[in-house]
């Protein structure tokens, strides 16, 4: 139920693409959209032993960072949701399996 909501959320308006994802990565900070973030993660190449969690942090200067979260993400399709009370955001794809090759979509 909770992935159709996030398939039927609204206009995405930033999505982020992340391609041959073998190894745990941090992505690019992000001005924060709303204090409420709905972000719909679908991910190509979670089988066999491969595991995907995504950190989420926050910023008020964009250079030091606290965690918010970090959720797991089990299936294929994915939706997580959070608050956010300062100005920036940013994730960290923390990979795990033998040989995890990965292509990871986060929809903002």
């Amino acid at each position: 139920m909770l992935n159709d909501l996030f398939y039927g959320m609204r206009d995405i308006r930033n999505e982020y693409k992340e391609v041959g994802v073998t190894a745990t990565k941090t992505g690019e900070t992000i001005n924060s959209l709303d204090r409420q973030c709905n972000v719909r993660v679908d991910v190509e190449g979670l089988e066999g032993d491969a595991s995907l969690s995504i950190k989420f942090e926050e910023s008020n200067d964009g250079v030091t960072f606290n965690e918010i979260g970090t959720f797991p993400i089990p299936d294929a399709h994915h939706g997580v949701l959070f608050a956010t009370f300062k100005d920036h955001i940013r994730y960290k794809l923390i990979v795990g399996g033998t040989n995890p090759n990965m292509e990871v979509t986060l929809s903002f």
